[in-house]
């Protein structure tokens, strides 16, 4: 595997490599994985590699001219498309995009696309989108990204070849995902199992005000949980900080569920705690958490929410538990 790509996405670069040394690289890819897991990064590579001049294995060799103009993204060749003011990804740029495609190559060999995330096209986009998906020129490729596939139409998924990116596993993952945080291989373990194996996401909350903002919830979790705070003081301790504290929330509880043993004592006080919860305890508890972060920014008043959800908590560790609370 070439020292400029991932680890986790190894398998993948092998895939690729193959396709190309068979000539049979999908001329529409979908490349997909929820989560970050460095996805566009990923898409961003493979389409600098399918334009530059002496690429290897599908990677750009970073040199030749095609990479010089990728790098300042001056590209007459590549084209990006993805939501711009708005949450959507509009019929208007699917046309643009394939309008671009029905032409020659300017500079390179072919023309590369990178959409994402594919699943905010709206209903219009998708079916602009299929003409292009059904009568792909022989010199393009279109690479679409995507967390939820099952978002996707089902006619759009039929003409893509996937491509999933797996989750980042063993010591090597572990040990890369420390060197590029600067962190100890303790502390990147625990990262990645809270991350659910998504390195990106793990990079993400690594850095010291992140890592300490999430120190700083299992703390007032467990103090909950022991009854040395209340759910009045709870909510006032992340007043303005909704969205952000339900979704850390939402995968602590999911690392609970998981029961995976985490090194480095980062979370210790909280798993030794919900462990000792009947799954018919944790489980509504994490139902309850994703249906308010649903409801978050819907009008419903997040303070409500969040003390709901901090008494419902609290209780959980009065009448839930397997053994008595330390």
């Amino acid at each position: 595997m070439p020292p400029t790509t991932f680890p986790w996405h190894a398998t993948a670069w092998q895939r690729v490599s193959a396709s190309l040394a068979r000539d049979q690289l999908a001329h529409a890819l979908l490349i997909h994985a929820e989560g970050g897991m460095h996805k566009l990064a990923f898409g961003r590579t493979l389409a600098h590699g399918l334009l530059c001049a002496a690429p290897l294995g599908g990677l750009p060799c970073g040199e030749c001219r095609q990479c010089a103009l990728l790098a300042v993204g001056n590209h007459p060749d590549y084209i990006e498309v993805q939501p711009v003011d708005s949450v959507q990804i509009r019929i208007d740029q699917i046309r643009e995009l394939s309008e671009r495609l029905a032409m020659r190559p300017q500079l390179a060999q072919r023309q590369a696309a990178l959409l994402w995330p594919a699943e905010a096209m709206n209903a219009a986009a998708a079916n602009a989108l299929l003409k292009t998906l059904e009568e792909p020129a022989g010199d393009t490729h279109l690479l679409l990204l995507a967390e939820r596939i099952g978002r996707l139409p089902a006619t759009i998924r039929s003409r893509c070849q996937r491509l999933p990116l797996a989750r980042a596993q063993g010591t090597q993952a572990t040990a890369e995902v420390a060197r590029l945080a600067a962190v100890d291989g303790p502390r990147a373990q625990a990262a990645l199992a809270y991350a659910g194996g998504d390195p990106e996401l793990a990079l993400a909350v690594l850095a010291a005000e992140p890592w300490k903002s999430l120190l700083g919830l299992v703390q007032r979790l467990v103090d909950l949980a022991r009854g040395q705070v209340d759910a009045p003081a709870f909510v006032a301790a992340f007043r303005g900080e909704g969205p952000q504290l339900l979704q850390r929330w939402s995968r602590l509880i999911a690392l609970a569920v998981r029961a995976q043993a985490v090194p480095g004592g980062a979370f210790e006080d909280f798993l030794g705690l919900t462990s000792r919860l009947e799954m018919s305890t944790l489980l509504p508890l994490a139902t309850q958490l994703e249906r308010a972060r649903a409801l978050a920014g819907s009008g419903v008043r997040e303070d409500l929410l969040i003390h709901d959800l901090a008494a419902r908590w609290s209780a959980a560790f009065r009448t839930g538990q397997r053994g008595r609370v330390a």
